[in-house]
């Protein structure tokens, strides 16, 4: 075949169609892996927290609840600079929770052991940040872990 047989249009439409099946199929098996794995691995939880509002509490924790299936420390990280945990950043109203270290990373982490031994899949907990700049405690936000 020449260019002529098949029209000097049609080369890129195949090429493209070509291209986006095989990105399609990349990125299908990037979603699945990712939806396998989950925020838990090697023995680690993680969750992000982004301040958007330090007066009304507004701290989105990515993801909510938090999905543990064992035995397993959980990691929260301030993806918002300007704030820091504090002392008490992490409180969790559940049995089998345990401040190890607790706040770590210049306070940009909080790390809490989850022995998994409270099975409920509503288990609030309250986040508290400070601004750094002023050493304001930022109205509490409190999300959910899920330990099932």
């Amino acid at each position: 075949m020449n260019d002529r047989s098949m029209g000097k249009s049609s080369v890129p439409r195949l090429l493209l169609a070509a291209c986006g099946f095989g990105l399609l199929a990349v990125l299908q098996g990037c979603a699945h892996h990712l939806a396998a794995r989950g925020p838990c691995n090697q023995g680690v939880c993680k969750a992000e927290v982004t301040v958007l509002s330090c007066e009304k509490g507004a701290m989105p924790v990515t993801p909510d609840p938090i999905r543990v299936s064992e035995s397993n420390n959980i990691e929260w990280t301030i993806e918002t600079d300007g704030y820091v945990f504090a002392e008490n950043g992490i409180v969790i109203e559940g049995k089998g929770f345990k401040n190890r270290p607790g706040a770590t990373g210049n306070g940009k982490k909080f790390i809490v052991h989850d022995d998994h031994t409270d099975k409920r899949p509503d288990i609030k907990y309250v986040v508290r940040v400070t601004r750094k700049s002023d050493g304001k405690a930022c109205a509490p936000y409190d999300p959910f872990i899920s330990n099932h």
